[in-house]
């Protein structure tokens, strides 16, 4: 990861938000299931719009995740996220599913691990488990971290291990801004890997993974 495949994805972003490419025409269908999606390190709820679209337009209950721009995972990220998948279970009468971005996938590795009562699969698209990860934004989450919870550290050492829960991994080769192997969960009866093709900060507008997401959370 360098400069140079930092200025890719910035330049793959632009043109995706200058022109989204148009949803996969073809695509499950989710019958009002509940799904909380979480953005990645440094990003808002704005950053996972294009998903959440799709989402609803398939019949799913995409919600955001409601807790501002995600800074890693401090005490009151946990606890917040935490609370809002019980509120959206307790109005659904179903547990969640949960997906997570980038850095919003770790994190969500994490609460599925603390509480899979909450989340019924979790899919993470392009997010780092082998820790610490070569990255162009290293420094950001070195600084970051300083206001990470204390608990959240211990847990990001394990965060490897398969959580107890359904799990869809979603990686690119092509990533340009965290190295892909940093994101290959090791196998698991419960956990499928799935490649695709893409730019990291793009993995929300691909079809493919749109396509990828609606499926395995309708089956």
């Amino acid at each position: 990861m360098s400069l140079v495949t930092w200025a890719r994805e910035v330049a793959a972003l632009a043109r995706v938000q200058a022109s989204p490419p148009p949803f996969p025409s073809v695509s499950a269908r989710g019958r009002g299931r509940p799904v909380v999606v979480v953005p990645g390190f440094f990003s808002p709820d704005i950053s996972t719009a294009r998903l959440r679209e799709f989402l609803d337009l398939q019949d799913f209950r995409a919600y955001s995740w409601d807790l501002g721009v995600n800074i890693g995972p401090t005490g009151t990220i946990l606890k917040g996220l935490e609370k809002r998948l019980a509120d959206i279970a307790d109005a659904h009468g179903e547990a969640p599913a949960l997906i997570g971005q980038s850095l919003g996938g770790t994190i969500s590795r994490h609460i599925a691990t603390a509480r899979p009562d909450l989340v019924s699969h979790l899919i993470t698209i392009v997010s780092p488990i082998r820790l610490p990860v070569p990255t162009p934004l290293a420094p950001l989450a070195r600084a970051a971290s300083l206001v990470w919870d204390e608990v959240a550290h211990s847990a990001l050492d394990s965060i490897a291990n398969a959580p107890p829960v359904k799990l869809t991994a979603i990686v690119s080769r092509r990533d340009g801004l965290v190295d892909w192997r940093a994101c290959v969960p090791d196998p698991a009866p419960n956990i499928e890997l799935i490649y695709v093709d893409g730019a990291h900060t793009t993995m929300g507008s691909n079809p493919d993974v749109q396509r990828v997401v609606a499926e395995r959370l309708a089956r």
